[in-house]
């Protein structure tokens, strides 16, 4: 440690060839990768009233419903905004991780195996009558399932939103356990076919969901894997803005010419971790600095690649990781490792300490483009004053 509290790390020498070729390499790279686009311009957000207002750190106005909708061969989640009244003093919804293991996997784990997780919302309660609602859209990550992150789905549904999850069977928990997918489909398919469902629900005469969802625009949002869905479906005209979470841009893909488009005029909010192994911090900085429209970069402290985005971290005493492995089930390491970042306490945080930063900036932002604030809420650079746990906020405008 410095003698002015910074950090010193020993230097390491490099033999002078290697070191010549790392420099090249990088200037290779650097000269092969398209010009970044112009920052987007407009009124900041510095600008608006309510500019340092963390107003979305805790629930909103509505009671939270959610209902189960059949895809076919997989089903969706469906959270949606209630009145208070009509959830006050009903059981939670609770879902359990076995429910979405690989069918060799249920066998193994003893029956005593089995906690439960309690959401926010009531199940198949009747709506709010103050819609239709915005959509949005969650998408789940490598080796996950539609519920991972209810924290915020929940969230955003208090907030005035419909929020559906379908499961993406083929980087499903189950999938990616040995258990084969019937008839595979992309995840931008499986996508299309839920803002379908959704939108068929909405129109259905008598339904329960009948002039709930206003379908007429989707707001994305997606965790790893899920991440790129949501980048990937800024090529809908009706998907107005992304929200990715602990996913990226590499160079490596814009010098190859197989990056995801992000289109000008569509917003994208990169949302990272710093203490992520899986994916790599500076792949969101990539992404942020290749937004053409407008765009924000948060990057949290205290956080790796689960706890600040899932549940996953707070399931049973540790985490799904910490499960497989007292269990003794042989998952492979590369499997548990996934599972398993941003779940250790220290240096990372416990899930609720951080989903705060990550549900005010997610709802603020769906909120703006969807219409529901008619300008920037707890956007501009002094709401940071709020947040211990953000160490970088950029933006433009």
């Amino acid at each position: 440690m410095a003698s002015d509290g910074t950090a010193t790390r020993r230097a390491t020498r490099l033999h002078p060839g290697f070191a010549a070729l790392v420099v090249a390499a990088a200037a290779v790279l650097a000269a092969c990768a398209p010009p970044p686009p112009e920052p987007a311009t407009g009124p900041s957000p510095d600008d608006a009233p309510r500019a340092g207002e963390a107003a979305y750190v805790g629930p909103g106005p509505h009671g939270v419903g959610v209902t189960t909708i059949s895809l076919g061969d997989r089903d969706m989640e469906l959270w949606y905004p209630a009145s208070p009244e009509a959830v006050a003093g009903q059981p939670r919804d609770t879902y359990y991780v076995r429910d979405f293991v690989a069918g060799w996997l249920e066998e193994l784990l003893d029956p005593e195996v089995d906690p439960p997780y309690e959401t926010a919302a009531v199940r198949d309660v009747a709506p709010s009558p103050e819609g239709p609602f915005p959509l949005v859209l969650f998408s789940h990550g490598f080796a996950g399932f539609r519920l991972t992150s209810t924290e915020l789905t929940t969230h955003l549904a208090s907030w005035g939103f419909v929020v559906i999850a379908p499961d993406y069977l083929e980087r499903g928990l189950a999938s990616v356990l040995g258990d084969a997918v019937a008839q595979p489909r992309s995840d931008t398919d499986v996508a299309d076919e839920a803002i379908e469902a959704a939108r068929s629900a909405n129109a259905e005469p008598g339904g329960p969901l009948e002039g709930v969802i206003d379908g007429s625009d989707v707001l994305a949002f997606g965790h790893s894997a899920g991440g790129g869905t949501s980048i990937r479906l800024l090529e809908r005209d009706d998907v107005a803005a992304a929200v990715p979470m602990a996913s990226g841009i590499s160079e490596l893909s814009l010098i190859a010419g197989d990056a995801p488009v992000l289109p000008p005029g569509k917003s994208v909010t990169w949302i990272a971790a710093r203490g992520d192994n899986i994916a790599a911090v500076a792949n969101a900085r990539t992404g942020f600095t290749y937004t053409a429209g407008p765009r924000r970069l948060i990057e949290l402290d205290r956080s790796g690649h689960n706890n600040a985005f899932t549940e996953l971290c707070e399931i049973g005493d540790g985490g799904i990781a910490a499960i497989a492995r007292t269990t003794g089930l042989p998952i492979p390491d590369s499997l548990l490792a996934l599972g398993d970042d941003g779940c250790r306490r220290p240096p990372n945080a416990a899930g609720p300490e951080v989903w705060e930063e990550v549900r005010h900036f997610l709802t603020a932002e769906m909120r703006l483009r969807a219409g529901l604030d008619s300008e920037p809420v707890g956007l501009g650079d002094a709401v940071l004053a709020n947040f211990d746990d953000v160490l970088v906020y950029r933006h433009d405008p």
